[in-house]
């Protein structure tokens, strides 16, 4: 799995992340008539991601949701057996319209808000070539 975004997409995500650091969790807040807002069943959301990914498995990403549970958890474990059904048909529903679907654990150092969200993203099927821009020094190490 590869994902990227834009340089210009990553500095508005680090931006947000930057500014942001500490506040309530975003997640939480959205409700119909929010931007990020797509719709919601009785015990999940599906949102729209605020700074989508650019490229997904060296595809160019389509459209970026993600599914959230209404209540705040941190990981699929904290879910019950009812929002768990829910999740899996939403799941299905968004995998049949060929949405790929990813989520971390929450522990996971790249994971921004600590409210469990899985991602959908639509890709447009073509590969794309990019190139990796490192922003700390780098050095390879080989040996045979």
């Amino acid at each position: 799995m590869t994902a990227s975004r834009s340089i210009k997409e990553e500095n508005q995500y680090r931006h947000y992340r930057r500014t942001h650091a500490g506040e309530k969790c975003p997640f939480c807040s959205i409700e119909q008539g929010h931007v990020q807002y797509v719709e919601e069943t009785d015990r999940l959301k599906v949102i729209r991601n605020r700074i989508p990914y650019s490229i997904w498995d060296g595809q160019g990403v389509l459209d970026h949701l993600m599914i959230t549970p209404k209540v705040h958890t941190d990981s699929l474990k904290g879910i019950d057996a009812d929002t768990a059904l829910e999740y899996i048909d939403l799941l299905g529903s968004y995998e049949s319209q060929g949405y790929n679907v990813y989520a971390r654990t929450p522990g996971s150092s790249i994971k921004s808000v600590t409210h469990q969200h899985t991602h959908l993203l639509k890709l447009d099927g073509n590969n794309k070539r990019f190139v990796l821009v490192l922003r700390k020094p780098f050095y390879l190490r080989l040996s045979w």
